[in-house]
């Protein structure tokens, strides 16, 4: 397996444990400060600023959809309003790469996660369509990131079982449990672009919209390009 990923590594179960608690801290920390950021921005500058914040499904597309299933999406953005109708938005994207089954056996390992990340500068145009309605175009350019990495569960032995383990699912017995560990990882880095639209529909009587958006992406990354597509509802103001 080192040589298909590039690197590889064993953990022990209870490095595995620590390196999940370690991430789910760093992911709440991060929701929280993309959600004070976003406060802060729409309360002190409302007519300069847009914001926004969405998720929805996201779907793999040519070369990409022969190796990944369909998965979700997270985006978080902001940037000025150049005027009326048209605007600026750097925009931060988490797209789930889940690798399919057949690829998995081929591969001889238990599991492969793959994800897609981007940061993007993009313009906005659009123009409202009556009834408290607009209707948009965006595209921009970015980096892009895509991870792979291999997994294959083994019995670690040797352990005292913890009951805080079966928060985790680990199913631990006299002292042996199977777990999961790295067994190799791959990433590519690459420029790419997107390009798409969307509807926003007004809350109430406010700056604030909910928006569905549906938007390409295409990165150029090694070995073969990394292209998605993106269903996104959010709140946009």
């Amino acid at each position: 397996m080192p040589n298909r990923f590039g690197r590889s590594g064993r953990h022990s179960g209870s490095e595995n444990l620590v390196h999940k608690l370690k991430d789910m801290t760093l992911r709440i920390r991060c929701s929280c400060v993309v959600f004070i950021y976003c406060t802060y921005l729409s309360a002190a500058s409302a007519q300069n600023f847009n914001l926004n914040l969405g998720g929805g499904a996201g779907f793999p597309i040519s070369s990409t959809a022969d190796l990944s299933n369909i998965s979700y999406n997270l985006v978080a953005g902001a940037g000025p309003n150049l005027s009326t109708h048209l605007k600026m938005n750097a925009e931060f994207m988490f797209h789930g790469l889940p690798v399919q089954q057949s690829v998995i056996n081929q591969l001889g390992v238990s599991n492969v996660k793959g994800r897609l990340y981007s940061f993007s500068a993009n313009l906005i145009a659009g123009s409202s369509i009556g009834g408290g309605k607009i209707a948009y175009l965006i595209g921009g350019g970015g980096w892009y990131r895509r991870t792979l990495e291999a997994k294959e569960t083994v019995l670690q032995a040797g352990t005292k079982c913890a009951p805080v383990w079966a928060w985790w699912n680990f199913q631990c017995v006299d002292g042996i449990f199977p777990t999961e560990v790295t067994v190799g990882s791959r990433t590519s880095s690459a420029p790419g672009f997107n390009i798409g639209g969307g509807f926003g529909f007004r809350l109430w009587d406010s700056s604030t919209y909910f928006y569905t958006e549906l938007r390409y992406h295409r990165a150029f990354t090694r070995g073969f390009d990394t292209s998605v597509l993106p269903w996104t509802f959010g709140v946009r103001w």
